[in-house]
């Protein structure tokens, strides 16, 4: 009898895929183009069809393995010189490992309980469970939700979920086991009695096949277990005993998100009825888990990503990053995935700071400094801040207390040519703009030599970025946890303004603030804005 190795396909990307269905078991005849497993990538999904009919000998994947191109998937007997093994029905592969036998026992059916139909096997301790479509209150349902073959079950976990015009309804495992084989798909129409699945189960407590609670048959015998390997067996046993002590109670999409996104699902409190998780819970654990980031390793909750080799499409060149873009870009990545933002916009029309800016150049520049527009805006930011003191403040890790701190440092992002640095402006509510435009190009100077200490870049309680000489009109900056504000601002544009019915030439000036959103709401961060503005636009509120 000629054996065949059936080989993954070249799938059109660089790493290995994700096997998401397996379609046939050991001991299926197949025919050509018939669909072996399911293959799924970033791209696309993929099916691959049996090259060569036959009898499927044995199986080298299972649903969530990863296989690149050229790995064995299964071995199959060839149905042409597999003599009559080839005239063996795919939809009864079975029958092949199986002898007849009748069921010892026949207990009462219980209407809210899916019908079972149990073959036994005294010597390995393991039966064959038939689930059959329990009373589901309507006349047919549809197939919403699907487990896999291969799947272990908890005692309860659920099969299939039903849904007729009047309800959803989970058809649940009646024992823990591995689903031997399935009957039905999503989108399939049932009524009571219809044939769901088969299951390899095993009473562990005594050592005894599960006494059978069904009818006999389509055939009118009941079947006993296949052959099943120890390993396969200790699974059922394994799943026997997490049953026990306190089953996972999930759907199958559920249990795939989960799976996707590396969730254990034990970890997770479930919400439904019962204790069943649902996708909400997921969102909520995934949201706390995120939130706590910065209390473990700062990292993310995907997986890794994939190597590329960008060498295979033409020639590239390696540039080593500078240590501050590193620590800047684990920074950024932290603050991303640990404060949820939002960016709230506004203008301000500066026209009279500025024409007050320019008459005061010379004379500051006589005293051996620099009037910049940043001086302003870090006096008039604590100015607002000290009206609004949430923004001057830090989240408790835990998330059940908020840390006002009444000193105002006001940190000020520096391009410097090894990268983003950002220097703290100390007591700022204590000092005057001409101390502030002395310390800021102190500061800078010493930034962009490679000269600040480290003590200089650490407090800051808001922080300020301003793109205003390199253009552009609005941008959405990251907050620097752990603090829970940040402005953004852009370059100054001259336009004209509607003011007292007459129109007059204004200079706004575009300020973005991206705020902690657990902290601040929207209605308090458009205040900060419109406050803000308001300090900028009138010079009396800012002094020498």
């Amino acid at each position: 009898m000629a054996k065949q190795s059936v080989l993954a396909p070249d799938m059109g990307v660089d790493g290995p895929v994700e096997v998401i269905e397996v379609n046939v078991a050991v001991g299926d005849g197949i025919h050509v183009d018939d669909v072996i497993a399911i293959m799924e990538s970033d791209k696309a999904t993929l099916e691959v069809p049996a090259s060569h009919s036959g009898i499927v000998d044995s199986l080298a994947i299972k649903v969530g393995d990863k296989v690149n191109q050229g790995d064995l998937l299964l071995i199959m007997s060839e149905e042409n010189d597999a003599g009559s093994a080839g005239e063996i029905e795919a939809s009864n592969p079975s029958s092949v490992l199986q002898e007849e036998i009748p069921p010892k026992h026949v207990a009462p059916k219980h209407k809210d309980s899916p019908q079972e139909n149990t073959a036994q096997d005294q010597t390995k301790g393991v039966s064959v469970l038939r689930i059959l479509v329990p009373d589901i209150g309507a006349d047919n349902a549809e197939v919403i939700e699907v487990a896999q073959e291969g799947q272990l079950l908890n005692k309860d976990d659920a099969i299939v979920v039903l849904e007729s015009d009047k309800a959803s309804m989970e058809v649940p495992a009646p024992h823990a086991g591995i689903i031997r084989k399935l009957g039905v798909k999503v989108g399939d129409k049932l009524k009571q009695g219809d044939p769901l699945a088969e299951m390899d189960v095993e009473d562990v407590a005594t050592g005894a096949p599960v006494p059978s609670t069904n009818q006999p048959s389509p055939e009118g015998k009941a079947q006993p277990s296949a052959l099943i390997p120890d390993a396969a067996k200790k699974a059922v046993s394994n799943a026997v005993s997490n049953s026990q002590g306190g089953s996972v109670h999930a759907g199958p999409a559920v249990r795939r998100i989960a799976r996707e996104f590396g969730i254990t699902l034990s970890e997770v409190s479930g919400s439904g009825p019962k204790g069943r998780i649902l996708k909400e819970d997921l969102m909520a654990y995934t949201t706390q888990k995120l939130a706590q980031a910065p209390q473990n390793t700062g990292g993310t909750f995907v997986d890794p990503l994939p190597e590329i080799d960008f060498g295979r499409y033409g020639e590239t060149e390696l540039i080593p990053r500078t240590k501050i873009q590193k620590v800047s870009a684990k920074n950024l990545l932290r603050s991303w995935h640990t404060v949820p933002q939002v960016t709230q916009f506004e203008e301000a029309d500066i026209t009279d700071l500025e024409s007050f800016r320019k008459a005061q150049k010379k004379t500051a520049q006589a005293e051996g400094y620099k009037l910049t527009l940043l001086a302003f805006l870090i006096k008039a930011v604590t100015a607002t801040l000290k009206k609004y003191p949430d923004f001057n403040a830090s989240l408790e890790n835990s998330g059940e207390n908020l840390i006002r701190k009444n000193y105002f440092n006001i940190g000020i992002a520096v391009e410097t040519p090894n990268g983003l640095v950002v220097p703290v402006v100390k007591d700022a509510d204590k000092k005057g703009v001409k101390e502030i435009a002395i310390e800021i190009i102190s500061l800078a100077e010493k930034a962009r030599n490679k000269k600040l200490k480290p003590a200089e870049m650490q407090g800051a309680t808001f922080t300020i970025s301003s793109l205003g000489g390199l253009g552009g009109t609005k941008f959405t900056p990251i907050v620097n946890w752990p603090e829970v504000a940040i402005l953004g601002v852009s370059r100054s544009e001259l336009r004209p303004t509607y003011i007292d019915d007459e129109l007059k030439p204004r200079l706004w000036l575009p300020l973005s603030l991206s705020y902690d959103h657990r902290v601040i709401d929207g209605a308090e961060g458009a205040r900060f804005t419109h406050s803000l503005s308001d300090v900028l636009g009138d010079i009396r509120n800012l002094v020498l």
